[in-house]
């Protein structure tokens, strides 16, 4: 029985030996990949950041291109008019309509000289109908019919 007992033993201790030397081979080996993996060289670092750079330009060249052939739909799509001053304008200066953007105007006989500063793309509606001239910092609105009140509407489009 002692011989049983002593072959296990030897069993035991020679595994344990085959496993120390398999983890031993394992480091050494693990050492070895890792001294002979080289760093990336300049060489391959500025390939790199040439063909990123490459690739950003030539996604702000193709954002451009897109803006110019579909730049005014999107703009008209997106972008609606806006009210840029709204209000009723009286001759005896009773206005009893509330007003946005309230301009400052005079009556000269009857027509309406309002001090704006003109927006980008202007555009005004009046009513009654009327002939309207911009001038630098001023419309003026001559009506086709005598009237007591000038509704102004002027939209930046």
């Amino acid at each position: 029985m002692a011989q049983v007992t002593s072959t296990r033993i030897e069993e035991v201790s020679d595994e344990e030996d085959v496993q120390i030397h398999h983890d031993l081979e394992r480091e050494n080996l693990l050492e070895q990949v890792q001294s002979r993996a080289k760093k990336p060289s300049c060489r391959k670092n500025f390939c790199k950041a040439i063909v990123l750079s490459i690739a950003g330009v030539l996604f702000i060249l193709m954002m451009i291109q897109l803006w110019t052939d579909y730049g005014s739909f999107i703009q008209t799509r997106t972008f609606p008019p806006k009210i840029y001053s709204l209000g009723s304008y009286c001759k005896n200066l009773t206005n009893t309509q509330h007003t946005y953007n309230q301009l400052d105007c005079i009556y000269e006989l009857d027509v309406l000289s309002c001090k704006i500063e003109k927006p980008s793309k202007p555009y005004a509606q009046v009513t009654p109908h009327g002939d309207i001239t911009w001038e630098d910092e001023r419309v003026t609105i001559d009506p086709h019919v005598s009237t007591e009140c000038i509704e102004l509407v002027v939209w930046s489009i």
